[in-house]
């Protein structure tokens, strides 16, 4: 069978490597989401910079909470349903 080659600039990466980058990965697409949501706020809705910055404090407040298990995002999707708030991409 032979030798295999190895790519030397191949790295192991551990469980933790991958829950840290997964956890990376969200925290930017929170982060992104977030600043559209303000954006369209602050520009297309001309909404008073106040309340697009109560916003955000609250975004990050509830994202902390579910972050720590203290809140659900099944309990997020109920909460949504029931004010008839749809979120879909595509």
């Amino acid at each position: 069978m032979g030798n295999k080659k190895i790519n030397p600039r191949r790295q192991i990466c551990t469980g933790e490597d991958v829950k840290r980058a997964e956890n990376r990965g969200i925290e930017t697409g929170l982060r992104q989401a977030l600043k559209i949501a303000l954006y369209i706020l602050l520009d297309k809705h001309d909404a008073p910079r106040e309340d697009v910055q109560e916003l955000a404090r609250e975004f990050t407040w509830l994202a902390e909470r579910i972050n720590e298990g203290r809140i659900s995002w099944p309990f997020v999707d109920r909460v949504l349903e029931e004010n008839d708030v749809e979120v879909r991409l595509r």
